[in-house]
Parts: structure tokens; C-alpha cells; sequence
């Protein structure tokens, strides 16, 4: 079994080109660095961090990328024990009111399936579609298109051997398609759930559900790991430790560990370029192992390095 601190991995979702870097830089940025896996989220559309404008997080295109590319990749992928793929979602939306629209997800998330066979990948997550701005429908029917498409794409993950699951949603949504679906499961965003949850106890209840015991088999897929600031009513996520002010994390990764959860923990935190996201990924690396190992007791909500 891997050690804590090689469970512990990073995400492209945040690593943005400042400085012209491409996905192959990045992978040997966060080698050195010092981690042991890696999420891609194949698209070059994805952004975040930047003024005026956003720049680009490294990645790639499923669509435009030719076999040779995939190849590159992989080897350059071989400086890790472990690699996850996160379906991108910024224009995506397998549960839209569009038609042509929800064909051309289903067609580019069945890739990202494929892509995640190509390189090994250890977990594949997908958001949950969302409502389509300016067209009001009821729940029940975005929940079953995205019901369809999970129902969908799981035979093919189980024959490539992939967990896979939902991401970014209220708990009674992500258990609602779960329930329907022996064997689908959730990519838990530590960040996102609490924003749902807005309390300690309602956030444990995710991991309460999904987890697994004696009773029934661990349906969390992966964690995806960031600090949470809330300030003048609102939230900021995808924050380094320091800065959070929302999570319990001495209580979530103790929940987490005495759970038995076993499974990749993906680093999504912001920086204006990738070494400055390598240095807020490893200040929660040293967190999470503190606290797994019982060596770290948090003061305060907020990481403070010794």
C-alpha cells in the first residue's frame, strides 16, 4: 500500500501557462517536486488564474491530439506511481436542454474513458451536468440525463478496469445517482462539498455515505483537496491551507483515514503560475500526512507551518 504522502498528487485544472509551459514542463515541475501522482483534465480551453484575461491551464485536446501525442504523454506520465483523469466541464454539460450540445459531451467524455485506459489511470471523475442558464426544467430531469450518461459509461469503465464517478454536487444529488447505480461512485471535492454543506457535521454526512465499512464497499473514487475562505457572505475555494478558514481539516482527513479510505488525494489549489501552485500543494501535503499520522493537531482552521 502507498504511504500517505504518495497518495497525494496534483491537478492540471490549476496550473496555468504564465510562462509558456507546456503539459510535459509541468509533469517534470511536480516530479521533482516531489509527488507522486498527477490528474490531467484533457482540454487546452480550461482557465482560471490571470489579469486581464485567464491564462490557459497546460493539458490537452482530446479531439485534436493524434496517437503519437498520447504516446509522449505517457512516457513523460512514467515519472509517476499514479495518474487520474478529470473530464473538463467548462463548456461541457452532459445534462444541457441542448441536444447537439449533450452529444458532443457524451462524445468527448466517452474519449476522456478512452485517454484514461491509454495512460493507466488509476480514477475517473466527470462533473455532474448542470441547468442550462435561461431555460428553467425541473430537477428531476437534468438528474436523469445525467443518470444516462453514468449508466452509460460505466460498463466500459469496469471493462477498463476504472473507478469512476460524480463530482461538484449537493449530497442528495450525488446519492441519488449513486443509489440508482450499483458500482458509480463520487469524486469527493472537499472544497465543494463544504460550500454545500456550510456546516462540520453536514460535510462528514459525504463521507458517512460514501465510505466504505462493513457494511458496503467505499464508493469515493478520489478526494480532491483545497482550502475554502469565506468571507462577506461568500466563498473563495481552491485556497492553500493557510488561508482557509471553512474546513475542518484535522476533522475531515481523520474521518477520512479512520474510514479506511485508501485512494488518490488531488492537490486543486490556486497560484498565479505552476511553482507557486507547487509550493501551496506542498504545504498541504505536509499537512494532510501530519494530521493522517497523528503528528499534526491544527490550532486553528488554518495551516500554520511550523
Amino acid at each position: 500500500m502507498l504511504s500517505i504522502e504518495q497518495r497525494i498528487g496534483i491537478s492540471t485544472h490549476f496550473l496555468p501557462a504564465t510562462h509558456g509551459e507546456s503539459i510535459h514542463d509541468a509533469i517534470r515541475m511536480v516530479a521533482e517536486a516531489g509527488f507522486a501522482g498527477f490528474e490531467i483534465v484533457p482540454s487546452l480551453d480550461q482557465a482560471q488564474i490571470g489579469y486581464p484575461a485567464n491564462i490557459a491551464n497546460v493539458g490537452i485536446d482530446l479531439f485534436e491530439a493524434q496517437p503519437e501525442d498520447i504516446a509522449q504523454l505517457k512516457r513523460s506520465l512514467g515519472a509517476f506511481r499514479w495518474v487520474t483523469v478529470h473530464a473538463p466541464h467548462i463548456g461541457w454539460n452532459q445534462a444541457s436542454v441542448n441536444r447537439h450540445l449533450r452529444r458532443l459531451t457524451w462524445e468527448y467524455y466517452d474519449r476522456c474513458l478512452e485517454f484514461a485506459a491509454e495512460i493507466g489511470a488509476v480514477a475517473l471523475s466527470y462533473h455532474l451536468g448542470g441547468p442550462t442558464p435561461g431555460y428553467i426544467r425541473p430537477e428531476s430531469d437534468r438528474l436523469e440525463l445525467n443518470l444516462a450518461y453514468a449508466e452509460h459509461i460505466l460498463p466500459l469503465a469496469r471493462q477498463a478496469g476504472i473507478p469512476v464517478g460524480y463530482e461538484a454536487g449537493r449530497l442528495d444529488e450525488l446519492k441519488w445517482v449513486a443509489d440508482r447505480l450499483p458500482g458509480w461512485g463520487i469524486n469527493l471535492d472537499i472544497g465543494h462539498a463544504y460550500m454545500y454543506a456550510h456546516t462540520d457535521e453536514r460535510f462528514l454526512a459525504y463521507i458517512d455515505e460514501f465510505a466504505g465499512s462493513e457494511a458496503r464497499a467505499n464508493r469515493i473514487v478520489e478526494i480532491h483537496h483545497n482550502g475554502v475562505n469565506h468571507y462577506w457572505g461568500q466563498y473563495m475555494e481552491h485556497q492553500p491551507p493557510h488561508m482557509n478558514n471553512t474546513i475542518d481539516f484535522q476533522g475531515v482527513y481523520e474521518r477520512l483515514r479512520d474510514s479506511s479510505y485508501a485512494g488518490p488525494i488531488v492537490c486543486e489549489i490556486q497560484g498565479n503560475d505552476i511553482a507557486q501552485v507547487i509550493r501551496h500543494c506542498q504545504e498541504s501535503k505536509d499537512m494532510i500526512a501530519g494530521i493522517w499520522r497523528g503528528t499534526l493537531r491544527m490550532r486553528e482552521r488554518w495551516y500554520l507551518p511550523a
